[in-house]
């Protein structure tokens, strides 16, 4: 039996992430506690953006969707159209310090939080053992459990390798089921899933359909690269690096490979033409069809998230048995249920309004 687990950001929250609807809210009490969390010219373009192109007020500033933002950005710039009479460029700009903005504000909010990690350590312990059932050749007819995330954060990637690291019976690797490199060239931790199951070991898959704060792309070749226990996105703000296999191809380029962060932000016009991203999306959807049991955890299967919608509904077995994991009230619980029940049709739907950090305890 297959299960697939699929986390929104309702898993991370009792760890101390915020949700997407709060983000800028907690942007803006970061920015007023000390205005030197943030690089003052970013957060600066950021407001004057919704100030003057998004005519927002200031006390609106926290209410606004990231969809409301990145969406006419990203029209604009597919269409090659000015917004506002802001030029092409300045748009690059603009939603490069709104991306700075978020990032930076999960950065600061991980870094801070006193909340326990402890639930997403026992997760990963658990979809580790699970998959290390694959190693040697054993993959071939095993294939018992993958992670599909729609989080940016790493608190998960993190504790899977950690739970690797710590096991000297295990050899594997955190698998994003894509073309990976590491960022450090000597880190042989980081390896492609595949790599390592041609040299007998194990991949804990984890897909990340909208990218990942320790990952980093080369504009010339597309290789990803990533590092455990950094976020290289926000880092790149900061101290850009080149892409060492371009430089070392093309040496008279050498230092003008930079890379650079490339995570699909809230937008109702989601570019999924990057290589790497066609191939994590076309494995996801493997994962779903091949699964006996889907488990959503902390997600909430929004009307705007329509390319994962499409996904399910494309790829989801008929007799897929599907577990809804949710933190909420018995008295809110009715209308949730509707939501996924609308969706999934005839299939076999159990709920657990628990939240996260309990249901995974129990696992």
């Amino acid at each position: 039996m297959k299960t697939v687990y699929v986390l929104g950001a309702g898993f991370s929250v009792e760890a101390g992430a915020p949700t997407q609807a709060a983000i800028l809210r907690e942007a803006f009490n970061l920015y007023k506690d000390s205005s030197h969390n943030f690089e003052s010219v970013r957060f600066e373009e950021f407001i004057s953006f919704l100030r003057e192109q998004l005519n927002v007020t200031d006390s609106g500033f926290s209410d606004i969707d990231l969809e409301d933002i990145f969406t006419p950005l990203d029209r604009c710039l597919a269409e090659s159209s000015q917004f506002r009479g802001i030029s092409l460029d300045k748009i690059m700009k603009v939603r490069e310090s709104v991306f700075y903005v978020v990032g930076r504000t999960l950065q600061l909010l991980l870094n801070r939080t006193n909340k326990s990690k402890d639930y997403i350590d026992h997760f990963a312990n658990h979809i580790t053992n699970l998959s290390s059932v694959r190693a040697g050749i054993a993959y071939k007819r095993s294939d018992p459990v993958s992670v599909i995330s729609t989080n940016w954060d790493i608190l998960l990637d993190n504790s899977i390798y950690k739970s690797l690291l710590a096991n000297k019976q295990y050899d594997g690797v955190v698998d994003y089921c894509c073309y990976i490199s590491s960022k450090d060239e000597g880190d042989a931790t980081v390896t492609p899933g595949l790599e390592k199951l041609g040299q007998g070991g194990f991949n804990v898959k984890l897909l990340k359909l909208h990218g990942s704060l320790n990952w980093l792309q080369c504009p010339r070749c597309a290789r990803l690269y990533a590092k455990f226990f950094e976020k290289e996105a926000m880092h790149s703000f900061e101290h850009a690096t080149s892409c060492r296999h371009c430089d070392r191809n093309f040496p008279e380029e050498m230092g003008k490979h930079l890379l650079a962060q490339n995570l699909i932000m809230p937008t109702y016009l989601k570019n999924l033409s990057n290589p790497q991203y066609r191939i994590i999306w076309q494995n996801a959807g493997i994962e779903i069809s091949e699964a006996d049991k889907i488990v959503f955890i902390g997600y909430s299967l929004p009307q705007a998230d329509f390319e994962m919608r499409q996904l399910l509904s494309r790829m989801t077995r008929k007799n897929a048995k599907i577990h809804v994991v949710d933190y909420l009230s018995d008295e809110n619980s009715e209308a949730l249920k509707r939501h996924w029940l609308k969706f999934f049709g005839g299939r076999e739907i159990t709920f657990n309004f628990d939240g996260a950090k309990s249901f995974v305890n129990s696992l």
